[in-house]
């Protein structure tokens, strides 16, 4: 899940986030002249997807239009880029 919400209301949301088993987020915050925005970013498994963006709804925004958007996307576990111990790799492991 990634989403931008109001850098004044990270605090609270990571909170609320980590009561619903989150407990590994990212968030950078960007900052411009008369703009400022939150990204977080965490995995979820994908039964507590409803709950995570209602609770961003719900903590992450202060009642403007439009001061925060939500995005779920698939992820996928990439195996390991190194490879099992003892395992041969080509003609030069004899």
């Amino acid at each position: 899940v990634t989403t931008y919400v109001n850098p004044m209301r990270v605090h609270w949301l990571i909170g609320e986030l980590g009561s619903t088993g989150i407990n590994e987020i990212k968030v950078v915050e960007y900052f411009k002249p008369r703009f400022e925005i939150s990204r977080v970013d965490l995995l979820c498994e994908d039964l507590v997807v409803e709950r995570v963006c209602r609770v961003i709804h719900e903590i992450g925004t202060t009642g403007g239009l439009p001061d925060h958007c939500i995005f779920v996307n698939e992820f996928e576990r990439k195996p390991a880029a190194f490879p099992e111990l003892g395992k041969k790799m080509g003609d030069l492991d004899e």
